[in-house]
């Protein structure tokens, strides 16, 4: 695994001692060619931004670019700029958005206006009216860029509110400005040139921290309430776990034996995307889209919405049309769509004929043109032409619907190797308009997978309520109908998906009980917060469990995460789920039986941090109880 990489290091070194030995530096040879040298440097800078701090921004390579503008025409007028054609680009795509252009014509149009637009700011500076430093061409591609920013960031602005997008466009400022301040830092610059021997060491240094798995700055505000509120503790127990790591590995290097501890139970972003990896193989990806999991579901018996219609192509569009004339209730969704963007849901029609939606009244005409959009590609990450999916509306249980208030509340269950171990139900507000999204506003209440009831609510501004901010419900009083059901359908979805790790989104409707709503190969982390534990313990939970254990049936699986559940998911849990007595919901005589033979010292082996002290004497690890409402 190694020898690749060593072997491509070692040819960048090697590549600058040539340069060294042939290249006379004092004569600086390599400036003509300083740009690609700050495009290194800027790469780490945003990586480590994105990675280690933890800021969301629009893409990767955007700030990078975009920092180039502040470097030709200087901090200052760099923003300028950067922010008059952001705001250009965004008012031609309102005056755009009632025509509904599809993706090639909309971003098309946005290059044209934005492309006039730097013209003039160029004129401008050739008379006199902005400075000459505006008047440099390199800053013409990075402004570009800035269009597909402001497109991005309207379509957000439209499907999940303003907070989110703003949130995202004033971190990627941040790292603009910052990528801009370090790579315009000529001495440095001229240093990294006239040093060719360090080329490979920052390629070293970004695979190296690329590599490691601990918490980013962010994740220790995000998730502060699963460290029992005490920030500082957090970051002391990673530091220790840290050093822990560095001489369990420098031992193992001798012949030791030595085991790699973990500074908390919080699943960091690094390390799920590192399970994702492994568990979610690459090449199942392109079938996870919602119209081929949806044929997936109804051709293996998995309840889902009817689906009316999967319309891929503008000749489907008599199709839709025909749809809207003869119901008043469905809901349409884009196949690759992101957050609940693009999702409108229709829920009767008024007096006049329109259409009661999600998103206001709409005419007949208007979602046809929504149809349209989704086919010819306005949701899908590269602009490609996409699937208008249109099925049936759920009406929820009234249960949930009595506890929300309004919209359609959903169940996730994030299901691990078949087993069901950590769930949330995502509660609608009057903030969310009526959606089961957490970014925009919704509440969601953790579950325990013992037997689905609730354990109070937390929203995504680090909020936690006892009650619905609307209803006034108690959010730690009721229980999921139907859980046994709910628990049997996540997993056989999961199990249809044949990914490892997945979050089963579910609803369950009046009549017909828990249905898939959608399969989601990288589920978010924020369940932790409502839940008030990590996902951590839990993967290594089950990653310790014998091969056996992959043969067991959903069934037996449901039962043995519900009894582990119960004893907390600590290593004596699979002994304490056999001697405590059988639990209400479950039935049988040879219940008892199953989940024996597992070692307890095998948690060490899966990286579980109970070998030295680090984790049991840790003042962060939480305890499952909840921050009083006083203390948020």
């Amino acid at each position: 695994m190694y020898a690749p990489l060593i072997g491509l290091l070692m040819t960048i070194v090697a590549l600058g001692v040539v340069f060294r030995t042939q290249l006379d530096f004092t004569q600086q040879p390599l400036e003509s060619y300083r740009i690609f040298f700050e495009l290194l440097i800027a790469g780490l800078i945003v990586a480590l931004i994105r990675s280690k701090v933890g800021l969301v921004t629009y893409g990767m390579f955007g700030p990078i670019i975009i920092s180039f503008i502040l470097i030709e025409s200087g901090i200052f007028w760099g923003l300028v700029l950067f922010t008059n054609v952001f705001l250009v680009a965004l008012g031609t795509y309102l005056i755009f958005e009632p025509f509904r252009l599809g993706t090639a014509h909309r971003i098309g149009g946005l290059v044209m206006v934005v492309s006039i637009a730097i013209t003039s700011f160029h004129v401008m500076s050739d008379i006199g009216v902005l400075p000459e430093r505006v008047d440099a061409l390199q800053v013409f591609f990075p402004a570009i860029v800035t269009a597909w920013y402001a497109d991005r960031f309207a379509r957000e602005l439209s499907e999940r509110g303003w907070r989110a997008p703003a949130v995202r466009f004033s971190w990627t400022v941040v790292a603009i400005v910052f990528a801009a301040f370090i790579i315009g830092n000529e001495a440095l610059i001229t240093w990294f040139m006239q040093t060719p021997e360090t080329w490979a060491l920052v390629l070293a240094a970004n695979v190296y921290l690329g590599t490691r798995s601990n918490m980013r700055i962010k994740e220790y505000l995000r998730f502060s309430n699963v460290y029992s509120g005490s920030r500082l503790a957090a970051v002391s127990s990673t530091i220790r776990a840290g050093i822990h790591n560095i001489g369990a590995g420098i031992r193992t290097l001798f012949g030791g034996n030595a085991s790699r501890v973990e500074p908390s139970t919080v699943m960091s972003m690094s390390r799920r995307n590192r399970l994702i990896k492994e568990y979610n193989p690459s090449h199942l990806f392109p079938e996870l889209d919602k119209a081929s999991m949806k044929r997936a579901f109804h051709g293996t018996g998995v309840p889902t919405p009817e689906t009316y219609a999967l319309v891929d192509s503008p000749n489907d569009l008599e199709t839709a049309a025909a749809i809207f004339d003869s119901r008043d209730e469905f809901v349409i969704k884009p196949d690759s769509g992101y957050g609940g963007e693009g999702i409108i849901v229709v829920t009767g029609r008024t007096e006049d004929g329109y259409f009661e939606t999600s998103k206001g009244i709409k005419t007949h005409d208007q979602l046809l043109g929504h149809v349209r959009s989704i086919v010819e590609g306005q949701y899908e990450p590269m602009g490609l032409e996409g699937v208008a999916v249109i099925e049936g509306l759920i009406h929820p249980d009234e249960h949930l619907l009595s506890i929300a208030g309004q919209g359609v509340p959903d169940v996730r269950v994030i299901v691990f190797k078949g087993f069901p171990i950590m769930a949330m139900t995502r509660l609608p507000t009057e903030e969310s308009d009526g959606a089961a999204n957490l970014h925009m506003g919704a509440v969601g209440v953790g579950l325990d997978i013992a037997n689905g009831d609730a354990l109070g609510g937390y929203q995504s501004t680090n909020k936690w309520f006892d009650e619905h901010p609307d209803t006034g419900v108690d959010l730690e009083s009721f229980t999921i109908p139907n859980w046994e059901e709910v628990l049997s359908t996540a997993v056989k979805a999961a199990e249809v998906s044949r990914l490892g790790y997945t979050g089963v989104d579910i609803v369950i409707d009046e009549d017909e009980g828990p249905m898939v709503l959608e399969i989601n190969a990288r589920p978010g982390l924020g369940i932790q917060n409502s839940t008030f534990d990590g996902l951590l313990e839990r993967t290594a939970f089950i990653e310790a469990l014998p091969d056996s254990f992959d043969l067991k049936s959903p069934d037996e699986k449901i039962t043995l995460a519900r009894r582990w559940d119960s004893a907390d998911w600590i290593d004596e849990a699979l002994e304490l789920s056999k001697q405590v007595a059988t639990p209400q919901w479950e039935t049988g005589d040879g219940a008892d039986d199953i989940g024996t033979g597992v070692e307890l010292s095998m948690r060490n082996d899966a990286g579980s941090a109970t070998d030295g002290g680090v984790e049991d004497n840790d003042p962060t690890a939480t305890d499952g109880v909840r921050p009083e409402v006083n203390d948020r």
